[in-house]
């Protein structure tokens, strides 16, 4: 079982944008995927995931309006 500090939660499913880019900025960490950026951060909180990826803008939509929301909020 892997330690829970050496575990890196993105948004999204294996082989999405967050995913690679867990990989490329910790490879030592192994991704979680999760469903929702709410399941991500409790991840987090819940000591399942040691640091999360956590995207704050987007190259085609802009701005990710949801986790602004959802920061402030989590801790």
């Amino acid at each position: 079982m892997t330690d829970p500090k050496n575990i890196i939660a993105f948004q999204g499913v294996p082989g999405a944008y967050s995913h690679m880019s867990c990989a490329a900025v910790k490879p030592e960490m192994t991704p979680l995927a999760c469903a929702s950026f709410e399941e991500m951060i409790l991840s987090v909180q819940e000591g399942r995931a040691g640091l999360a990826m956590v995207p704050v803008e987007n190259s085609i939509a802009g701005r990710v309006t949801d986790i602004h929301h959802l920061l402030p909020e989590s801790g």
